[in-house]
């Protein structure tokens, strides 16, 4: 039988964002399979092997199609399980992937190899020793970020530790590209700016952002904008990198001085909500709401009521966030060059991008944001119910291509 290989290293249904896509993909997968008759054998770590079978076994989803393997973690690696240590860890399971799966499946069987988590080209996907007659494909990937973003005021304690990784993993990204790239037989991107790299190497390039489908019933009704009211959101861990302090530094300045702002996130396992303190520094606090991390029904419906969305993230992969305010007609605040600004450009949604010719200050954030609330509502139609799965369907008429007689 026919045997389509998914490799996600995080298939976590309960977790937010990234951790679920790979869920995302072995049941569409599932769905695939009856539909061709044919095997899914999916790779993730054991933490998500086991969050994925409960998963199914509740739901009444028919695995019977499904083998999920995991390679083995001794427990003297355990200390790679700390979110801190996520991408050693990933290296590590990328390398014992390939004995795990010749251990489930004959390697011959194998029509075509999907890579799907971990949105960044920094990370090699473990799916580039399989045989030419497989068809490999890895993504989405990306990871564009702005160095520059960092030099905006308020600047977290460590922004010039920040600023000088950021321009590393520009460096490195483009150098670990070229390599793992021209192993697979093609790259799905977030960005065409990621989509030209590839080609540059010798590779093959795709842009298919990894967002999700999106159900935006019910956003046609928004409430008329006011200028002198309006109401702000930002979405994501609170953590520096996604420089939600710019968002609140911006409340401090006159077109802005009666807008509120939502917060949904919660810090870093550990850490304390810094964001708290900077707006009671600057004054702004009756006016910032944190409502915590909520499920993604929830964001929607905070997006709904918002009249503009605010995500200056230095780096994204490609990001959902962003997506879900498109697919609503939510007008978007993000940096020129990032992950963020490609979704938003695919979408081809109404949006603010700030480039690196502006100057670095909390006006130029706050114009922004106005400037953003006076576009029109405009719905994003490319997030469609089925885009993930259709995308498969047409990857694995590829791979029949791929592997017949020529």
């Amino acid at each position: 039988m026919p045997v389509v290989l998914v490799t996600a290293f995080a298939s976590d249904p309960r977790l937010p964002s990234e951790p679920t896509i790979g869920w995302e993909y072995v049941t569409g997968w599932l769905a695939v399979a009856e539909e061709r008759d044919l095997h899914v054998v999916a790779v993730m770590n054991q933490r998500s092997r086991s969050a994925t079978s409960d998963r199914l076994r509740s739901t009444g989803i028919d695995s019977t199609r499904l083998t999920i393997v995991s390679p083995p973690e001794p427990r003297f690696l355990a200390f790679l399980g700390h979110h801190r240590m996520t991408r050693i860890e990933h290296i590590v399971w990328a390398w014992r992937t390939p004995a795990a799966v010749r251990r489930a499946v004959a390697v011959e069987d194998i029509v075509l190899a999907r890579h799907v988590t971990f949105a960044s080209e920094l990370l090699a996907p473990p799916i580039t020793w399989l045989p030419p007659s497989a068809y490999s494909v890895w993504g989405p990937v990306g990871s564009t970020g702005r160095a520059d973003a960092y030099l905006f005021p308020p600047r977290p304690a460590d922004w010039r530790k920040r600023y000088l990784v950021q321009r590393l993993r520009d460096l490195l990204s483009w150098w670990s590209a070229r390599r793992s790239t021209r192993k697979v037989d093609l790259t799905l991107t977030t960005s065409e700016v990621l989509a030209r790299r590839v080609r540059r190497a010798g590779g093959k390039a795709e842009v298919f952002p990894n967002t999700r489908p999106i159900n935006a019933a019910g956003t046609t009704d928004r409430p008329p904008v006011d200028l002198g009211r309006l109401r702000l959101l930002c979405v994501g861990n609170l953590v520096p990198l996604k420089r939600f302090e710019l968002a609140i530094s911006a409340l401090a300045h006159p077109e802005l001085s009666r807008a509120s702002l939502r917060v949904a996130g919660k810090p870093a396992p550990g850490q304390d909500n810094t964001l708290r303190q900077l707006a009671e520094q600057l004054g702004v606090m009756d006016r910032v709401t944190f409502i915590g991390q909520v499920p993604r029904e929830i964001v929607v419906e905070e997006m709904t009521k918002a009249d503009v969305l605010i995500h200056l993230s230095a780096r994204e992969g490609g990001s959902g966030v962003v997506g879900e305010a498109t697919a609503v007609g939510l007008p978007v605040v993000a940096f020129a060059g990032t992950g963020a600004a490609a979704v938003l450009e695919f979408a081809g949604a109404p949006g603010i991008t700030i480039g690196t010719d502006v100057p670095r200050t909390s006006q130029t954030i706050a114009s922004a944001i106005v400037d953003a609330a006076r576009l029109p509502r405009r719905p994003s139609g490319v997030w469609s119910e089925t885009r993930l799965i259709d995308k498969e369907r047409e990857l694995l008429d590829r791979a029949a291509a791929h592997r017949s007689p020529r």
